[in-house]
């Protein structure tokens, strides 16, 4: 087996700040060249294959498997994160316009790294060929960044750049001649960071960010998350916590810096935050649920009171908050699967979401979450069907519903299905899993030329 190394902490300092990191794959000589040449063949003769990429151009999964780039992937989604079965290849044709500043994510965005892209150029890529540019540090953002911030990803043939899914970018101008080939791959977290063991239980009180900085509170919790630790109290008082209560609606930067300080600021801090959750508009609650996700714990069972609130948004305030931070143990789940059954489809959407980061205490809502498997809510099935796979072995007693699922409609609905049955890893979820595989096997030298 190969060895992986992951990053170090100055590398995922660099990630929780910027958003992303490159990477340069190991690879003989002649590879991302010969990749090209398959790439640019299958769009000349067969247009862009869309989610087909990978078995349409198998080599492709040598970047996948290489050790930097799965160390790097390792130490920001864990050890059992997934290949999404969404992938594209974006294809910039010479003299081309620039695209609009954009975030791919399809749903409330959180901040902690659940989801991350790998960007990889098959050929040498300038700045006037169009790589893609990216705000550094917009991840965190909901508003739109200045894009004189903007950075290009441009890089050498083999740059591989890991991306936080939530970071602002698009696709830059190609003003040359030449085509610019950009595979884009999805991945998701599988299981939540563990506790810190030994020496590193230390709490985080800087780590390399400038204290200085608006964003270092945000960046220390971040960071914190990531390796297991823990962020130092500050322990506010009542007067400095109303003061920064009142923040809460300001621009976005200095509302998250607020959000951030009274998460991480004890008692009158978490008080702060959860008064103000009530009678908050929805993007100052998105702010607040930020601020209570920094607080983990603490604030878990209050916001279990408020999956119950007579609000839409402040039930989806809560389960945002103990979604992100994963807390809330046997009463979030309860609370969550009795949301699946919610009148309101976001409610039901984000409480099938949040079931699968719950770590073991979720999976007492596998009978739901599989039940919402035949569900015609389209998100619905979705999240559930990931959550499913979230909890692996624990779905062991599901394997014919899993089997079935794997039919279908929704191509996300089938992927997570078989993402289930490869973790759930019993001779029978096995044996589904190949019968599965070798029914829907998609050949990739059958092409118009050959067709058998």
């Amino acid at each position: 087996m190969q060895n992986i190394e992951g990053l170090d902490e100055a590398t995922l300092r660099r990630y929780v700040s910027n958003g992303y990191i490159h990477v340069q794959p190991v690879m003989p000589t002649g590879f991302h060249q010969d990749l090209y040449r398959q790439i640019d063949e299958v769009f000349e003769t067969e247009g862009n294959p869309g989610n087909n990429l990978l078995p349409r151009v198998p080599a492709i999964g040598g970047i996948l498997d290489d050790t930097q780039v799965r160390g790097a992937l390792t130490s920001i989604l864990g050890e059992d994160y997934i290949v999404h079965a969404h992938r594209h290849c974006h294809f910039r044709p010479p003299h081309t316009d620039a695209q609009r500043m954009h975030k791919d994510s399809w749903a409330r965005r959180h901040h902690r790294t659940r989801w991350a892209m790998a960007f990889y150029y098959p050929q040498d890529t300038t700045v006037d060929m169009g790589p893609t540019g990216v705000v550094p540090g917009s991840q965190y953002f909901n508003d739109a960044p200045d894009s004189e911030a903007e950075v290009a990803l441009a890089g050498e043939a083999g740059t591989v750049v890991i991306v936080h899914y939530d970071l602002w970018h698009r696709g830059m101008a190609n003003v040359t001649d030449r085509k610019r080939y950009m595979l884009k791959f999805l991945f998701a977290r599988m299981d939540e960071p563990e506790p810190a063991k030994g020496s590193t239980q230390d709490r985080i009180v800087s780590n390399g960010f400038e204290p200085t900085d608006p964003r270092s509170i945000m960046w220390r919790s971040m960071l914190a998350w990531h390796t297991g630790r823990e962020v130092a109290n500050e322990d506010l008082g009542v007067a400095d916590a109303d003061a920064l209560s009142g923040r809460l609606d300001a621009p976005e930067a200095e509302a998250l810096k607020a959000a951030y300080a009274l998460g991480t600021g004890g008692e009158a801090g978490h008080d702060a935050l959860l008064n103000a959750l009530q009678s908050a508009s929805q993007d100052t609650r998105r702010n607040i649920g930020y601020g209570l996700a920094a607080a983990s714990d603490p604030v878990a069972d209050r916001l279990c009171d408020l999956l119950a609130d007579a609000e839409t948004g402040v039930r989806l305030a809560a389960i945002d908050a103990l979604a992100d931070a994963g807390v809330g143990g046997e009463r979030a789940t309860a609370g969550l699967r009795a949301l699946l059954k919610d009148d309101d489809a976001e409610i039901r959407h984000r409480a099938a979401y949040g079931l699968g980061c719950l770590g073991s205490s979720g999976a007492a809502a596998l009978p739901d979450l599989v039940a919402a498997l035949e569900s015609d809510d389209e998100w619905l099935a979705r999240n559930a069907s990931l959550a499913i796979a979230r909890h692996g072995k624990s779905a062991g007693d599901f394997v014919e519903q899993l089997q079935r699922t794997v039919a279908h409609p929704n191509r996300y609905v089938q992927a997570n299905a078989l993402k289930a049955l490869r973790r759930i890893d019993t001779p029978a979820s096995r044996t589904a899993l190949i019968d599965a595989l070798q029914t829907s096997r998609w050949c990739p030298i059958t092409t118009p030329k050959t067709p058998y």
